[in-house]
């Protein structure tokens, strides 16, 4: 799924903007719509679908729309208009989408970047309007730059160049397997590796290890078991809780070998002289994961993750991708009684297959989108087994329906974190 598709439905589903409150600062600006008027020059101001009370510098009029930049007096917010030559005796009009209002040059990017503020009602200081038109300088689509800044925005991350290609790079057209085996590749190639890149190879060729089975394993334990084990060790092996262990005094050095991003890191910091193409891919890939975690930060009683998951199930390196969204409970944890789970796999046999799954008071309801003809008719051997260990864990099994991929919306078929359809081969796991 494209960045800018995954990130509007995240932003457009009520769960995930409830309880967003407006908390403006001061040098904010904003386009906002202005509704009832009141005597001492105040008025109610409509602003991303909420309202606000603030009074007014300036006579204005009711149903219009205005640049707004807020300030405080005595803990009062009030709120200069920037566009006053809209008022009703004005002969020569500037439009509302004029960058110059903004304090920026007028180019067809700035006009596109300021008509995108206010439409989607977004607020930034000047210094950050400035900056985020920086940031979209280093896009190759402004459109895609733009949806970035959007996000930070909504999620009050910094307007940082590294944060924002972090999220650049989560938008390309790759997977982290993908990556993982050209980085791979080229640190073969290379003349001189240095140590840490010998301890990056040695950790990429031990995560292609195949399973050693056959296709008439697969329904047994044993395969079932191998495929979860392969799992928990891709999890420890990424390392994406590097930073917070790090922090808290929890990540043991000798254990830096083991695990991917430290290692990517240590590699980055090291290769700084010279062009090498394998320090530009460990770097894309740091920044792919870091751009992954920041699409994870919560929002208010909210939290949405994202999981982009390299497992080796079969002969080749491929990628599971989980979307998991749901609210936290009063002791900051993730309720598990209610909770949006989607599972994205490209399956050897089934194909692309979704796995779409609600829970609502321990109650589970469960959609697989799915072409291949005969795939109710196969899982509906394994129903009763999945009803009953959802009982043992004290979840209830409602039903399992089945949707092929044009009857249902084009924006849940494709996996979060990447344009690409085709993610490589892999075994089919039993959800």
């Amino acid at each position: 799924m494209p960045f800018h598709s995954i990130i509007r439905s995240l932003l457009q589903t009520p769960v995930a903007t409830e309880g967003r409150g407006l908390e403006l600062k001061p040098g904010q600006i904003f386009y906002g719509k202005l509704g009832k008027l009141f005597s001492g020059q105040y008025a109610e101001i409509w602003l991303d679908g909420q309202k606000l009370m603030a009074k007014m510098e300036a006579p204005l009029i009711s149903g219009k729309g205005y640049w707004f930049q807020v300030s405080y007096k005595s803990g009062e917010m009030i709120l200069k208009v920037l566009n006053k030559e809209q008022g009703p005796f004005a002969r020569s009009i500037q439009p509302n989408s004029s960058p110059h209002l903004l304090g920026l040059r007028d180019t067809k990017t700035h006009q596109a970047f300021t008509k995108f503020l206010m439409d989607e009602q977004l607020s930034f200081t000047k210094e950050e309007i400035h900056q985020a038109a920086h940031l979209l300088s280093l896009a190759d689509h402004s459109d895609t730059g733009m949806q970035i800044l959007k996000v930070m925005n909504r999620k009050n991350i910094p307007l940082h160049e590294s944060l924002f290609k972090s999220l650049l790079e989560v938008h390309k057209e790759t997977t982290i397997s993908n990556s993982m085996g050209h980085l791979r590749q080229l640190l073969i190639d290379e003349k001189h590796v240095s140590e840490t890149g010998k301890a990056i190879l040695k950790l990429l060729e031990e995560w292609e290890m195949p399973v050693q089975h056959s296709k008439n394993d697969l329904s047994n334990e044993s395969a079932r078991q191998v495929a979860l084990t392969k799992m928990k060790q891709s999890m420890m092996r990424l390392g994406l809780d590097y930073e917070a262990r790090l922090f808290h005094n929890q990540f043991k050095k000798e254990t830096i070998e083991t695990s991917f991003k430290p290692l990517l890191v240590k590699y980055v910091q090291e290769e700084t002289v010279g062009n090498s193409k394998a320090r530009d891919v460990a770097e894309s890939l740091l920044l792919r994961m870091n751009g992954q975690q920041l699409l994870s930060l919560g929002s208010n009683h909210i939290q949405t993750l994202l999981y982009e998951i390299p497992i080796q199930l079969g002969t080749v390196l491929s990628d599971l991708t989980i979307q998991w969204t749901g609210r936290k409970s009063e002791d900051g944890k993730l309720d598990t009684d209610y909770c949006h789970i989607i599972f994205y796999l490209d399956l050897e046999y089934l194909k692309k297959t979704i796995v779409d799954m609600q829970v609502q008071n321990r109650i589970v309801s469960i959609l697989i989108i799915n072409d291949f003809i005969e795939v109710k008719q196969l899982a509906e051997t394994f129903i009763p087994a999945l009803r009953s260990g959802l009982e043992e864990i004290d979840y209830r099994l409602s039903g399992v329906h089945f949707k092929s991929s044009d009857q249902e919306n084009k924006q849940t078929q494709t996996r979060p974190l990447s344009q690409q359809g085709d993610f490589g081969a892999g075994v089919d796991i039993r959800v």
